[in-house]
């Protein structure tokens, strides 16, 4: 079988357009979410991704196919990596849109996944069997490369306002992502013991058409009266930065990455932690590699050469060996909505309602998995056998939170994870009796519903809520 990636689609995103959302974050990430380009025009974020994967997709088949390969959509598998502390609704919206260098059996180690938008940092071992397990859930945060390029555009922000840059996205986008280009190139490039100026390339005849119209003030007379004037010259096409102040610019990244990964090592569970892999296309740039050495100098930081596409091998062996890893820790609590017989030792009065002359508590959490769990891989749990007297069947509601001892699903301490409806035909409203089996242990999560009277299985994936 063919396995072939795409890389972290939202990377490539954020390089284009200015997120106005975060997904990592998302935890009611919606089919009907929109995002903004750098003109602030809407489109629906379900459009953006697809549009994005295609591309990339048919990118992929047009190159292969001038060396005279043909791709078999019966026997490719397409493997789509997102971010490790995406929740699970954000990992079902990108489905629907379309390393093992450690080799000592009981090493420890962490990845750090250094990103675009987002940070994503996970301790693994290698058990005896060959395979990983995570010690840690992932953690993360969105303090990725493009956050240095907010501290640069906001250097421009400072010198030419607000409303100017607003101009230039509007009037003049392909200027602004020249910029944006320009800003990565000097983010990978830029030497933490540089003691010379940064040449950052600018669009210097728009910007200065800008100043002229906006400002009335050409773009050197706008620098020449800013507060940044002792730091900052123009020269031609090239904005010179001196070497002190372009490494602030990197400063709070930095901290907030080695705040992250020391938040991690200091786990209860997290001990004999040997090395750190630092991937992805971020890991690229010296400030964060010397940043990290800096603050773990008694642990060895392992950079490779391929950094940015470690990602990309990573879901291509996924592909292949779906089992790599063995086990996972579970980020959440996962829970369903029920109700319950009334307890008055221990529910709330409000909460009392009558059902068929019972008393009955609403709205009850009932945990089915702990936050922080192991979970094998392919794990199951069988729970919840119920039944319904609907002729159509009935429908289920599945929180998470990451909160201890939660007791109600709509005091704000849960998040609704999705709901699934279970589709039987019971013309008779007869009581049917079902049983959930929740599957853990995998990419996804999801639910097989068992009808216990005809033996038939429906598997679902949540829908996404609104």
């Amino acid at each position: 079988m063919q396995t072939l990636c795409w890389m972290e689609i939202q990377r490539i995103i954020t390089s284009f357009i200015d997120l106005k959302m975060n997904l990592h974050n998302n935890k009611n990430i919606t089919m009907t979410m929109v995002l903004e380009d750098v003109r602030g025009q809407p489109l629906p974020a379900i459009d953006v991704f697809s549009l994005s994967s295609k591309a990339l997709k048919d990118h992929l088949k047009s190159t292969v196919e001038i060396k005279n390969i043909e791709l078999d959509d019966r026997k490719t598998k397409w493997v789509l990596t997102v971010p490790a502390i995406w929740t699970d609704t954000a990992k079902q919206f990108m489905r629907k849109t379309g390393c093992r260098e450690i080799t000592e059996i009981g090493s420890r180690y962490m990845v750090a996944d250094l990103g675009g938008g987002t940070i994503d940092v996970t301790v693994h071992e290698k058990i005896p069997n060959g395979t990983l397990k995570e010690v840690t859930k992932a953690s993360g945060n969105g303090c990725g490369g493009t956050s240095v390029d907010d501290a640069f555009i906001q250097l421009f922000v400072r010198i030419f306002g607000r409303p100017l840059l607003n101009s230039l996205k509007s009037e003049s986008p392909e200027s602004y992502l020249y910029l944006l280009r320009s800003i990565e190139n000097v983010k990978r490039t830029f030497q933490p013991t540089q003691n010379r100026k940064v040449n950052l390339t600018i669009p210097y005849a728009t910007l200065d058409d800008l100043c002229q119209s906006n400002l009335g003030e050409t773009i050197k007379n706008v620098l020449s009266s800013s507060s940044l004037a002792c730091n900052i010259e123009i020269c031609k096409d090239k904005m010179r930065i001196g070497p002190e102040f372009a490494k602030s610019l990197f400063t709070t990244t930095c901290d907030n990455v080695i705040t992250l990964t020391q938040s991690v090592l200091q786990q209860g569970t997290v001990a004999n932690v040997s090395s750190i892999l630092l991937v992805g296309g971020f890991a690229e740039c010296k400030m964060i590699q010397n940043a990290i050495k800096a603050a773990f100098q008694s642990i060895n930081i392992i950079l490779q050469d391929d950094s940015g596409v470690i990602v990309l091998k990573g879901a291509v062996l996924f592909g292949y060996k779906s089992d790599i890893i063995s086990s996972r820790i579970a980020r959440y609590t996962y829970g369903v909505c029920c109700t319950v017989l009334f307890d008055e030792n221990i529910h709330d009065e409000r909460r009392k309602i009558t059902i068929n002359g019972k008393e009955k508590c609403d709205n009850k959490f009932s945990p089915f998995l702990a936050i922080n769990t192991s979970i094998p891989l392919g794990h199951t749990i069988e729970k919840y056998n119920f039944s319904t007297e609907s002729p159509t069947g009935c429908w289920c509601q599945v929180f998470i939170t990451d909160r201890n001892n939660v007791m109600y699903t709509d005091t704000g301490e849960c998040t609704l994870l999705g709901e699934f409806e279970i589709n039987i035909s019971n013309p008779e409203r007869r009581r049917r009796g079902l049983k959930a089996v929740f599957n853990f242990g995998d990419t996804e999560f999801s639910v097989t519903v068992v009808d216990l009277e005809s033996k038939t299985e429906q598997k679902k994936f949540f829908e996404i809520q609104r």
